[in-house]
């Protein structure tokens, strides 16, 4: 329904515009004005206002009507242009005016709560576009970075840091180098990783939509906890940008706190002690170090030792524990980062269990080597946990007697527990142990459906658990992003009340990867057959019957074609070869119908360019009833 002439000329009801619109149209490239639901405009940036006067000959201002303005001579096609974006949501193209000096284009302005305020009008020189080389938007990013007084870090889809600002060191006192190798939300506090995976999972599924972050205490190089702003934006469909964009700020405004800048640090420090966190810096070259109050409480000690560096360290750990951690601090020199847990003894000679993790830093400039992080008290949690096995003895039968593997969760996404079989099913060993949270799995892992489509995060196993969501049978296929495999697991889950009232999750996983499957049912000849399959020189694949999927290839195949069963899986064979799934279930329908293997030539490229030129049959098989497909291929480029 068009809206009428005479609401389009008078001005409207003022759109709220909020900080971050604002902020995103002072920064963008273009002139852009933000119009309401009457066409009346409410915002505009200074390019805006230098395009438009040159066009109409009239200085913009907030309750100006863009239909008047622009379109004075063909009103109905303003109207027809604004209607299709304000009633459909819908962007439209570039539309030429002034000569085709300029063009016009149109995207729906939505609030957080995704309600239509209005819609973004864009007046783009045409000129100045097409004489600019390189493009001005990857230019002009990286500079409003580089002037920012914000720490801006922009991460990858994996959560890793793919840039870094110069100010960052300003901010969080690393340098932009230190910080690329920092676990971000290592270095939260405990209680705001919630908040922040929350901020994080809804700025992934709302593109280009400014998400105000939760207020964070991060670790400062000072060893201390500071308290920061953040505002995330998803602009990983930006190609100049293509990352998650994290505007971090420090809070040092006391009237937030209703009170004077001491009031403020009194209550900051405050908080601080009441988190029970311990905060630490050991200076392996002199052998100093640096510590909190709390943290030589976690170590059984309520007046602060003679010394404290790494040695001294060691030897409060416990003597079963001790190999393990020297091996994780002298990995950490490689990659910057640690995080365990272990047992530590006090001068009483009590046990305790700690929770530790830092970063490792060397300076080039003063060659010093340090270790640094937090640590926290986690012996109630491990003793409640264990008491838990000790008690519920249905609980501890299935631990002790179950082939799958088991993940126990709290209701803030803790993961508590992992048997041996989970973490040996996820390649976890016992100098990397399994993630302690569910924010840090989405480090490791990556979730897809069986058809290979994407898998929200909310439809992860444990957000379906933590959302009152059925977990039974659920079958998704697990990449990790680490080690480079494919596998397919089930997933089943419950919950259950501990003795002091807590909801304890679990999840039971079974591995399912088709061939991990098929061995598990076959007789001893088919194991037979997979034995002799894998050993042969010759290259050799399984698939299945209909679609060509790969089921199992060997290694004479792997080195032929160039790609693993880990690049295979879900996809048909020779698919990544250069060659349709069309014609690939075709060639191998058509071949089906024999009865006996009949040979052909096809030309493939490897994944290293190469191009081949194989000879391959295709015989019918049954594995355990099912029926399969054994393919034969054989280079014969050098024949030809």
């Amino acid at each position: 329904m068009k809206r009428s002439r005479e609401a389009a000329t008078n001005a409207g009801k003022k759109t709220e515009v909020n900080e971050t619109i604002k902020a995103s149209m002072s920064n963008a490239y273009h002139g852009v004005a933000l119009i309401d639901k009457e066409y009346v405009i409410q915002q505009f940036n200074s390019r805006f206002e230098g395009y438009f006067s040159y066009i109409t000959g009239i200085t913009p201002r907030r309750g100006l009507s863009v239909i008047n303005s622009l379109f004075p001579k063909d009103e109905e096609s303003g109207f027809s242009l604004l209607e299709k974006t304000l009633e459909k949501r819908d962007s439209t193209n570039e539309v030429s005016i002034k000569e085709g000096d300029f063009s016009i284009r149109l995207e729906p302005a939505l609030n957080r709560k995704n309600n239509l305020i209005g819609a973004f009008l864009y007046l783009i020189n045409q000129k100045e576009t097409d004489n600019n080389e390189p493009p001005q938007t990857q230019m002009n990013f990286q500079a409003l970075l580089e002037i920012s007084g914000d720490a801006v870090i922009v991460f990858s889809p994996e959560g890793k840091p793919i840039y870094v600002s110069p100010s960052v060191e300003t901010v969080l006192g690393y340098t932009p180098e230190e910080t690329m190798l920092l676990d971000m939300y290592s270095s939260l506090h405990p209680d705001d990783v919630p908040g922040n995976q929350k901020v994080m999972e809804k700025a992934i599924l709302n593109p280009g939509i400014p998400i105000k972050g939760h207020r964070s205490r991060i670790i400062h190089k000072d060893g201390s906890y500071h308290l920061y702003d953040s505002t995330v934006v998803n602009l990983l469909n930006d190609p100049s940008i293509g990352g998650i964009v994290d505007n971090i700020k420090e809070v040092t405004e006391p009237t937030s706190f209703g009170g004077s800048e001491g009031q403020f640090s009194n209550l900051y420090m405050k908080a601080v002690e009441d988190s029970k966190i311990g905060v630490w810096e050991i200076d392996l070259t002199s052998g100093t170090s640096v510590r909190n109050r709390i943290h030589d409480q976690i170590f059984g000690y309520n007046e602060q030792p003679a010394q404290w560096d790494l040695p001294t360290l060691l030897q409060h750990i416990h003597m079963a524990d001790r190999s393990a951690v020297k091996e994780i601090f002298e990995a950490a020199k490689a990659d910057g980062l640690f995080d365990f847990e272990a047992r530590v003894i006090w001068p009483n000679q009590s046990i305790h269990w700690i929770a530790l993790k830092g970063t490792y830093v060397k300076s080039p400039e003063t060659k010093t080597e340090k270790l640094s992080g937090s640590v926290v008290d986690i012996t109630l949690r491990r003793n409640s946990f264990q008491a838990l096995l000790n008690n519920e003895s249905r609980l501890k039968s299935i631990i002790d007697n179950i082939s799958e593997g088991l993940v126990v969760a709290d209701k803030a996404g803790r993961l508590l527990y992992w048997n041996t079989a989970a973490s040996k099913m996820h390649d976890f060993s016992s100098l990397q142990s399994p993630p302690k949270s569910f924010t840090e799995l989405l480090k490791y892992f990556k979730l897809e459906q069986l058809n290979g489509k994407y898998l929200p995060i909310s439809k992860w196993p444990l957000p379906r658990l933590l959302n009152n969501e059925n977990v039974d049978g659920l079958e998704v296929r697990v990449r990790s992003i680490k080690n480079r495999w494919a596998k397919i697991f089930r997933y089943n889950g419950g919950s259950f009340v501990d003795n002091e009232g807590n909801v304890i999750y679990f999840l039971t996983i079974s591995d399912k990867t088709e061939l991990s499957d098929l061995k598990k049912r076959l007789g001893n000849n088919e194991e037979r057959f997979l034995d002799a399959f894998h050993a042969s020189p010759v290259a050799l694949c399984i698939t299945s019957s209909k679609d060509a999927i790969c089921l199992e290839i060997n290694k004479s195949a792997e080195e032929l074609l160039g790609y693993t069963y880990e690049d295979y899986a879900g996809r048909a064979i020779l698919e990544l070869n250069g060659i349709s799934l069309a014609e690939i279930q075709s060639i191998f329908n058509q071949k089906s119908l024999s009865s006996k293997p009949s040979e052909s030539e096809l030309h493939i490229r490897t994944k290293q360019g190469r191009k081949k030129l194989i000879l391959f049959s295709v015989e019918k098989i049954t594995l355990n009833e099912e029926e399969c497909r054994l393919t034969v291929f054989m280079d014969i480029t050098k024949d030809r």
